[in-house]
């Protein structure tokens, strides 16, 4: 305000001694006409500043509507996402959750690269919920809610300016779920055996193994070389039936020293169908991932049922490949 006020000053001055040379020329008309020109010259210095001035007034005094002050965050920070789970109805509570869904009041607000410190413009108590995201199929770009996890509430009094700490907290999955298929390769479930077997075109078989496992005594091990260079093996069993139009992933934990697939068999009433899903590249450390299958049982209306199967096919110029699989979870809402 007191520099508008000293521009405002400083205006009134410059349009008085406009004023005074206008209405000494005024008081002169016997001046030849060359002194009056000289008179105007002197008079649209001070004129055409006080357009300018006046021009500066009004960018000082609109400052402030086009930028006003902005509003200052509360900061939620989370740093971590891990599952709870009953290990006898719903399996291991191995988990991947990578990305933060944050709501505040049912609003979604963002989605956050885990760990996470989150910008929030509100202030006082709210319900914030956070939801847990993964990256479908393994692949960065496809990072989505997880709708088979609940959402993980609470009342947080926000105080903007400062940061509310959240830290690693538990979510666990909804009550009504579909576990279809589980096989940890902790004991035989198939009267004898596991619940994958090889086909009659593999030409190396799979074994239950105790030395490289991610949790518990064993996982399943698949290794081709260059002797018996392939595998195929598939859930034990007619199938399972699988909802259409609902979420439906397998979850599983796995490691491998080259690539291999999985996908689903549909059992039509004309026969066996092989849907290819996903190919998964080498990963020298144990990997939880979520296979999406919901679209391929969508459009394939005319299975009644579904099997899971895996290939591995020796890669050149490699001599051996082997592929560790761990906590296979089929499951849909």
């Amino acid at each position: 305000m007191n520099r508008l006020s000293s521009l405002f000053v400083f205006l009134k001055r410059i349009s008085s001694r406009s004023h005074s040379v206008s209405h000494s020329v005024n008081q002169s008309p016997s001046r030849t006409h060359s002194v009056s020109r000289s008179f105007l010259s002197s008079i649209s210095v001070p004129y055409s500043l006080s357009v300018s001035m006046l021009c500066l007034v009004g960018i000082i005094s609109s400052c402030n509507i086009i930028n006003p002050d902005e509003e200052i965050p509360a900061y939620v920070e989370v740093r971590g996402i891990n599952v709870g789970s009953n290990y006898l109805t719903q399996g291991t509570t191995s988990a991947n959750i990578t990305d933060v869904w944050v709501y505040a009041e049912g609003v979604l607000l963002g989605v956050y690269e885990l760990p996470a410190r989150i910008p929030i413009l509100l202030s006082g108590k709210h319900k914030i919920s956070f939801g847990a995201g993964i990256k479908a199929n393994g692949i960065s770009s496809t990072s989505e809610f997880y709708n088979l996890y609940k959402f993980h509430e609470v009342e947080l009094d926000l105080i903007p300016g400062q940061v509310t700490v959240v830290d690693t907290f538990t979510v666990n999955y909804f009550s009504a779920l579909q576990y279809t298929w589980y096989e940890d390769f902790e004991k035989d479930t198939s009267g004898g055996g596991i619940s994958l077997d090889t086909t009659g075109i593999s030409l190396a078989d799979i074994f239950p193994d105790s030395v490289d496992v991610f949790e518990g005594n064993r996982s399943l091990k698949m290794q081709v070389t260059t002797a018996q260079n392939f595998i195929e093996c598939r859930s034990v069993g007619d199938g399972y039936p699988l909802p259409v139009g609902k979420d439906v992933y397998l979850e599983m934990d796995y490691k491998c020293t080259q690539p291999f697939v999985m996908g689903l068999i549909g059992v039509t009433t004309t026969g066996d169908k092989l849907i290819p899903i996903i190919r998964l590249n080498e990963k020298a450390e144990w990997n939880k991932i979520y296979i999406r299958l919901g679209p391929y049982v969508n459009f394939n209306v005319t299975a009644f049922k579904f099997k899971v199967y895996f290939r591995l096919a020796l890669q050149a110029p490699l001599t051996e490949g082997t592929v560790y699989l761990d906590n296979l979870k089929l499951i849909s809402n």
